[in-house]
Formats: C-alpha cells, sequence, structure tokens
C-alpha cells in the first residue's frame, strides 16, 4: 500500500469525517485489482470510533487499500451476520437516495456535461421542495447526487428504507428522462446516468480515495458547483464542504416519495429484491444507436424496450450453455441459476440461511434438496451444484426450465420483444466468441456480458426493424 494513501488516512481529521459518515453504515475497503474486505469473521465491517479507520487500512494492507465505502443503509447494530441478512428489514432504519452519473467520454466534456445534468436534476427537486437535504459528491470521475436520508420521515411508516430511497430516484430519473436523454445524446454519450440503489450497495465516503486515481472524494452543496473544478479533489488541499452532507431538513422529501409512489407502477417480490417498474419506461425520444463513439437519433422512431439487467444475464448464460453443450433444457435451468448467483450472492452469500426460503418465494419452485443429494458440476471454471435431475441449484433449490420461463422468457415477452427473436439473436451473439471465453467466467462476464448488459434489447430491436439482419 502506498504510503501518501496511508498518511492520507491517518490525518485527524480524515478519520473523523469518515467516522461521521459511515456511523451506522455497513463499511467496504477496496484495494488494487478490486480486493475487498467486508467481513472481519461473522461481523459485518463497521466503523466505531474515528481512529477505526487507520487500524482498517492497516489491518488489511495486504489488499492494497485505497477506497472506503459505507451502505446507502444506516443499520441500527451492526454486530453479527445476522444484523444484515436474517434480521435485515427489521434493522435498516434508514437509506439514503442516490443518482449516480459516471463519466464515459473525454474528461473536460463529460464532467461539464455532469454538472448540466446536477442542474436540472436538482431544479427538479426544488421544484418539489427538496433543497436543504440534497448534497452533490465528486469521486474524482464521477457524481452523485445525494439526498441526505434524515428528509425521509413519515413516509417511512409501513415501508421499507431502500423501497422509499429507490422509489424516489426512479421518479426523478422518470420524470426528467428526455431532458437528460438529450444531454446524453448531444454530448456523444460523455455521460452515463443510473438508478443503481440497490439493497446492500455500497458508495464512497467523503475524503476516501478513488479506486485508481490520485483523487479524493469530496462533498459539496449545489450552489458550490457555479465554481466547481476537479482539481478541488486534488488530496494533498481538497476543497470539501464537510456541512454538505450533514445538513437536512427533516421530513422534506416525504411529499416527493409519496408523489413518486402513486405515480410510479412499482412491485417488490421480497425486501432484498429490487423493485422494479411492472411495464418498462417507454419514452419516445429516437431510437439511440451506437455509432462508434457516439449515439445518435433516428427520427420518427420510439426508444428501444428495456430488458433488465437480470433477464439479459440470465439470457445469455442460457445461450453460452447452448452453445457450448447443446442442451436446451439444461440451458435454461443454467441461465437462471446463474443469473440468481450473480444477483444475489453480493448480499447474502452462497451458503445465506434466508436464501432457500427467498428462493422459494421468489422463484416459485417447489423442488429443494438438502446438500448430501447434490453434486457438482462445471462450466469451464465456474461450479453448480445439480439436483439428481441433472437441473442446476443454489440455495438447495432448483431452477427448471419452467421457472426460466416465467422469469426470465416471460419477462422480456412483457418488455416488447418476441422471446423467439431474442433468444435467436442471443446465441448468434454468443457464438461470435471462442470457447476460452466462453469457458471463463471472469472473460464472459467482461467479454461478452457486461458490453451489452444495458443494450441488448438495443441489437434486437434494430435486428427486428431491419428484417433479421445481422449486427
Amino acid at each position: 500500500m502506498s504510503l501518501a494513501i496511508l498518511a492520507h488516512y491517518s490525518k485527524k481529521s480524515v478519520q473523523e469525517e469518515i467516522y461521521e459518515f459511515l456511523r451506522g453504515r455497513w463499511v467496504g475497503l477496496e484495494g488494487v485489482g478490486k480486493k475487498w474486505v467486508r467481513w472481519e469473521g461473522d461481523r459485518p465491517l463497521a466503523i466505531n470510533k474515528p481512529s477505526d479507520v487507520y487500524v482498517l487500512f492497516s489491518k488489511y494492507s495486504k489488499i492494497a487499500p485505497r477506497s472506503i465505502y459505507g451502505s446507502i443503509e444506516v443499520f441500527g447494530r451492526l454486530e453479527s451476520r445476522v444484523d444484515v441478512e436474517e434480521g435485515y428489514d427489521s434493522n435498516v432504519k434508514l437509506a439514503t437516495p442516490f443518482i449516480d452519473i459516471d463519466l464515459e467520454g473525454e474528461f473536460g466534456k463529460s464532467w461539464r456535461t455532469a454538472v448540466e445534468a446536477i442542474n436540472t436534476i436538482v431544479s427538479f427537486l426544488e421544484s418539489r421542495n427538496v433543497s436543504e437535504s440534497v448534497y452533490i459528491l465528486w469521486s474524482g470521475n464521477g457524481f452523485h447526487i445525494r439526498i441526505n436520508e434524515h428528509a425521509f420521515d413519515r413516509v417511512l411508516e409501513g415501508k421499507h428504507p431502500v423501497e422509499v430511497a429507490w422509489g424516489v430516484v426512479e421518479y426523478v430519473l422518470e420524470t426528467l428522462e428526455k431532458d437528460l436523454f438529450n444531454l446524453v445524446r448531444n454530448c456523444g454519450g460523455c455521460i452515463k446516468i443510473e438508478n443503481i440503489v440497490n439493497p446492500k450497495r455500497v458508495f464512497t465516503a467523503p475524503l476516501s480515495f478513488h479506486r485508481e486515481k490520485n483523487r479524493v472524494a469530496i462533498a459539496l452543496k449545489p450552489r458550490a458547483l457555479v465554481e466547481f473544478d476537479p482539481e478541488w479533489s486534488n488530496p494533498s488541499n481538497p476543497r470539501h464542504d464537510p456541512q454538505a452532507w450533514r445538513s437536512f431538513k427533516k421530513g422534506e422529501a416525504d411529499d416527493l416519495a409519496e408523489e413518486a409512489f402513486s405515480k410510479l407502477r412499482v412491485f417488490r417480490k421480497s425486501n432484498h429484491m429490487r423493485i422494479q417498474l411492472e411495464t418498462p419506461r417507454e419514452a419516445k425520444l429516437g431510437e439511440r444507436v451506437d455509432e462508434g463513439d457516439k449515439i445518435v437519433e433516428k427520427a420518427g422512431t420510439t426508444e428501444p424496450p428495456r430488458i433488465g439487467r437480470f433477464q439479459v444475464m440470465g439470457l445469455l448464460q442460457a445461450a453460452r450453455y447452448y452453445v457450448l453443450k447443446g442442451d436446451l433444457e439444461k440451458a435454461k435451468s443454467w441461465g437462471l441459476n446463474r443469473a440468481i448467483f450473480y444477483a444475489w450472492a453480493k448480499y447474502y452469500g452462497p451458503s445465506s440461511r434466508r436464501l432457500l426460503m427467498r428462493m422459494r418465494e421468489v422463484y416459485g419452485s417447489s423442488s429443494s434438496y438438502r446438500d448430501e443429494e447434490l453434486k457438482w458440476d462445471s462450466l469451464g471454471g465456474e461450479k453448480a451444484q445439480v439436483s439428481p435431475r441433472g437441473l442446476y441449484v443454489i440455495g438447495g433449490v432448483e431452477q427448471t426450465p419452467e421457472d426460466y420461463d416465467r422469469n426470465i422468457a416471460k419477462k422480456i415477452e412483457l418488455a416488447g420483444i418476441p422471446y423467439e427473436l431474442a433468444w435467436e439473436k442471443a446465441v448468434e451473439y454468443v457464438r461470435r466468441f471462442p470457447d476460452r471465453v466462453l469457458l471463463d467466467p471472469q472473460e464472459f462476464y467482461k467479454k461478452v456480458y457486461e458490453p451489452v448488459r444495458d443494450r441488448f434489447a438495443e441489437i434486437v430491436f434494430k435486428s427486428r426493424e431491419q428484417g433479421g439482419d445481422r449486427q
């Protein structure tokens, strides 16, 4: 670990600021090569006093930690695994809504466009009388627009705090979709704006080092954006406003949250599942088509339907299995199994005692097994348990082809895309990659899934308009 980084976290002012922000939050340390620490034995990683910051960076020096994060949730207790797993629902007291703005293109253009997007969003929030609780966090290479978690009060009666956080962010982005899309389009896709609020999601703490860049995260109030400069995050003299994230007006976002829930068609399958729209948003903004580094608009068309990342992962994993092994039924089982694994493992851990119950509740399979009844199978470097019927299992529950049809195929159909067409394009797309990529789970994730996870529908939509021509 760099001595400069350790010296930064040894400063009393830095320790106190990070401690104050992370009190009650589940902490994560990230080191070089995306190595993480989130547990101390069976206890969620937490900070109980300012000096703990330096202690953690010293203790886990083997991963060369650079960045420190906290959960979007504020918990009542962080003493054992139960507090963030079985007891999660009742233990979450508050949650912080945030809108993520990543810089994708030329740095100078992208951060300036991001500021325009922030101003658009902040203006909308102010129109809903949400202003004192809003702050901006600049990570050194991207922005968060956050609303202080104490801005929600009466709305939390009967609603989970993460549900409220997600709904507010989704409503803001849905309402401003046309304006924000125009900003993204006009700058050639130089920024990406997302709602990534999820249970147990972590985000950057103020004064944390960026995971790669020689920058530290700073908080500021929206009014300071008029004179903002990226150099404010220089670690030698960061221009950080410690009151930005501390200031709030209790309950000022209640009306906005209630408005969001009255206008969004939302449902939750469980307190741990990300809330989803019952029907996809379809803003008639023109078709977005990638042309090199540009995003252009075709007049007279509508934005492609949206397929959720869960469905894209399940579809592509099924196509991967089918291309390699040629068994359609097992391909469906594998596809749903892997989609569940990637979506849930980072929150629960594959051995969570609550996973079996959640699996039965959400995926509706009646077939469950004890560990001694199961065998292991692998696809390249990726292992999964197999039932006596030869279908894949996670959390003791078997993933059947019928489960796949209900949770992957049907959801793709509901998004407005014929499943058979999506399957045809998925197999065609996966076949383009050599076996060595398909057999390596990390290569598959990075080279096959990740590049299209948010735009796979565009490939299908475009091919349908062009009579099925290959992209």
